[in-house]
């Protein structure tokens, strides 16, 4: 026991008498350790976010879609009666120009509204049957706000005529996809029934937006099988499904972040063993000393050990800390180049535990060859080289 605490007490000592070393591999550990939960945080969050914003734009575990004005509203009454389902929202979405740009135009219902609550950074829901919210990117391309009237061009067929609608913008909303990759929404929402007699469908609609209680999976999958049957033309979305293809998209991304990581750990795996490697040799004669005297493989490879260790524990820390607030930093960045996304940045329990473990993991394994060396030191030949 009093040779382990010496033990213990000369690998301190050894890590203040060679702070430049000890220091430089502290920086190795903490940068791999903050590039890791700094990249899977910003990855988790994209994801996050991803995913409150479908369920906002899509809060529906179904979405049933036709080209044309074809489903009667009352399948959607129908639909609503089942015990299984949550609610039936009818939809009417189409493409429509404004000011020039493409742009998506979706009439809802008053009711639905409280399903489909949009992020409003400015005014308030349509409640007058000519009133609209617009995306923030669409009222920022078209250099309106609220109060302004614009006027909104739907296609008829393929004629080459067109509706023309006079909207008032009662209310300007967000979305995290504006400024992706250069994507921009432009959408339009305005009330159902003011866009049902504008464009002359009568009581028909060609979206229904199905919600299940519970979300259970089986009853999904019956009501997409059902769809399918009873409106053919239709073309039936998943929320999830679509969630899953977003994540593959940034899965994709983040094999090129585990690349950067994977880098990172085996450069300071590098330098934890170089530090190692260098204090064997400087303390060869101790060691041999200390064999001579009694001490054993274990004991002397324990002083090191205590150096891996402490130097891991302070880096992998530090890395937990910096990789933290620089997911923060790195969402700013991206936002200052010009990007307007909107990334939920979540501390993960998980990412901090996987940090520190694997600067701990890295400094023990990459001491392991330097270590080896220890146990063929031999007393007699240190002691008659020096």
């Amino acid at each position: 026991m009093r040779a382990t605490v010496m033990a213990i007490k000369i690998g301190l000592r050894g890590l203040v008498a060679r702070r430049a070393l000890t220091l430089m591999t502290i920086i190795a550990v903490a940068t791999a350790v903050t590039l890791l939960i700094a990249l899977e945080t910003v990855t988790y969050g994209v994801k996050y976010t991803v995913g409150l914003e479908v369920k906002s734009i899509l809060p529906a575990d179904l979405m049933v879609y036709t080209s044309t004005a074809i489903i009667p509203e009352e399948l959607v009454n129908m639909i609503n009666g089942l015990k299984a389902v949550e609610y039936a929202a009818p939809a009417i979405l189409t493409g429509a120009i404004a000011g020039g740009h493409d742009a998506t135009l979706i009439g809802l219902s008053t009711s639905s509204f409280s399903y489909f609550y949009p992020q409003l950074i400015q005014g308030s829901l349509p409640i007058g049957g000519d009133e609209c919210i617009v995306s923030q990117q669409l009222a920022q391309a078209l250099n309106v706000s609220v109060g302004d009237y614009i006027y909104v061009y739907v296609p008829q067929g393929i004629s080459g005529t067109f509706n023309v609608l006079k909207l008032r913008v009662s209310g300007v909303f967000t979305s995290i996809f504006g400024g992706l990759l250069g994507f921009q929404v432009y959408m339009i929402v305005t009330q159902l029934s003011y866009l049902q007699s504008q464009l002359n469908t009568g009581d028909f609609v060609n979206v229904i937006f199905i919600k299940v209680v519970h979300d259970n999976p089986v009853i999904i999958n019956r009501l997409n099988t059902a769809m399918k049957q009873m409106i053919p033309e239709a073309q039936v979305y998943e929320q999830q499904s679509i969630i899953g293809s977003v994540n593959d998209v940034v899965n994709l991304i983040n094999v090129f972040f585990i690349v950067v990581i994977v880098l990172s750990v085996v450069i300071a795996g590098l330098i934890v063993a170089i530090m190692v490697l260098i204090n064997v040799r400087e303390r060869r004669r101790e060691i041999g000393i200390m064999k001579a005297i009694g001490a054993s493989n274990g004991q002397v490879m324990l002083i090191f050990i205590v150096q891996v260790i402490v130097v891991s524990l302070i880096g992998g820390l530090l890395g937990l800390i910096g990789g933290y607030y620089g997911s923060i930093a790195m969402v700013r960045l991206i936002n200052y180049l010009g990007y307007s996304i909107r990334i939920i940045i979540v501390p993960v329990p998980e990412f901090f535990a996987l940090g520190l473990a694997t600067a701990l993991a890295t400094g023990v394994l990459a001491s392991i060859p330097p270590l080896i060396s220890v146990t063929r030191i031999r007393p007699a030949e240190v002691i008659r080289m020096e």
